[in-house]
């Protein structure tokens, strides 16, 4: 499992580092991540890079950059420059920097990029910080354009693969798939739902959090982290609605104790959470991903972790499923809360405001 404290900010990420990097950990940062061997042909290619570039990691890893998947970097300001550093091994520099234009069929990029060498190794990284979007340039011949999804995979719809219009991978599931995954894990693990559904969360959150970074970038060549907090908020909103997942409300009151409270109306997994029994109570507390996925979404934009709960839920009789955001070193006092069967916004925000005299009176 990844934790959220393991993964370095960009501001502290030592490009020298990334070979010892899980894919995971390269997955969570909000810039483009490629690793080539001696000729060029990709090894890694994180999930930044993919969702500008719009391309199928499985389609890319084992080519090669320069010819078959960015033609555009055949120049000698890109290729020319990585063949130098490739071959002044060990005696080179350990890290090159320099500007480029990526030039894609669907737009055009403005980048940063740092070439690092890791070790003695026979690899290389790209560490790619887009500035800045555009349109095409009409200038620049098609067969100089990088690859789209479709020519590196041709025919793919015919196999059974479903992609949006950003290119980006898509499976149909309904939200009953999701009710039957809590029955099966009621059945098998009932204690581990929690666990295992906010993990998930997490997971899907900071691919989130990427996609988000990609779409403020596109639309107006911002990071996500220069936006106001309830300007992120409505972008996170649409987010979760246009897929589904119903329609947050973030609630800023309390936020100068430290507390967003968010109220999630017609929630998929609370409206399809099983029921234990036949006729019996629904379960308690269905919107575990969702807490998960905000975490992720807050903590990559605030740059500190955030804790999000579920302490009320449709799927357990409550009138709306809400949600708390808080630091992570506040998570004790809300878990003992729930703990407890106390439920309820207010019963979280009176224990919060007790939680400093409890641990003062502790020490």
């Amino acid at each position: 499992m990844l934790d959220l404290a393991e993964t370095a900010p960009p501001s502290t990420f030592n490009s020298l580092s990334a070979d010892e990097r899980s894919d995971a950990e390269l997955d969570a940062l909000p810039f483009g991540v490629i690793a080539l061997d001696g000729e060029g042909v990709i090894l890694r290619y994180n999930l930044y890079e993919s969702r500008l570039a719009r391309l199928d990691r499985n389609q890319v890893i084992g080519r090669s950059f320069f010819a078959e998947v960015a033609p555009c970097t055949r120049t000698e300001q890109f290729e020319g420059r990585f063949r130098a550093f490739v071959a002044a091994g060990s005696e080179g520099h350990k890290a090159e920097r320099f500007d480029f234009v990526f030039d894609f069929k669907f737009g055009a990029q403005d980048v940063g990029v740092e070439l690092v060498r890791v070790g003695s190794a026979d690899r290389y990284y790209l560490l790619i910080n887009r500035r800045r979007v555009a349109a095409p340039r009409p200038a620049i011949p098609v067969e100089q354009l990088a690859a789209l999804q479709r020519d590196l995979a041709p025919g793919e719809e015919r196999r059974g693969v479903l992609r949006d219009e950003l290119e980006r991978r898509f499976v149909d599931a309904p939200a009953p798939l999701f009710a039957a995954l809590r029955a099966t894990c009621d059945r098998l693990a009932p204690e581990t739902w929690q666990v295992f559904s906010t993990e998930w969360g997490v997971q899907w959150g900071r691919r989130a959090a990427v996609d988000l970074e990609a779409q403020v970038l596109e639309s107006g060549n911002r990071s996500l982290r220069e936006l106001p907090m309830r300007e992120v908020s409505r972008i996170v909103a649409s987010y979760l609605a246009e897929r589904g997942w119903g329609l947050p409300a973030f609630d800023f009151s309390a936020t100068v104790e430290g507390i967003l409270l968010v109220e999630l109306s017609r929630s998929a997994l609370a409206e399809s959470a099983p029921r234990r029994l036949e006729g019996g109570p629904r379960t308690d507390l269905a919107c575990h991903l969702v807490a998960g996925c905000l975490s992720a979404i807050l903590s990559s934009v605030a740059g500190r972790r955030l804790l999000a709960r579920e302490v009320e839920c449709v799927a357990g009789g409550a009138e709306r499923c809400s949600i708390v955001v808080i630091g992570h070193e506040r998570r004790a006092a809300v878990d003992a809360v729930l703990h407890a069967g106390d439920r309820g916004f207010e019963a979280i925000r009176m224990a919060l405001r007790r939680a400093p005299r409890m641990a003062e009176s502790s020490r």
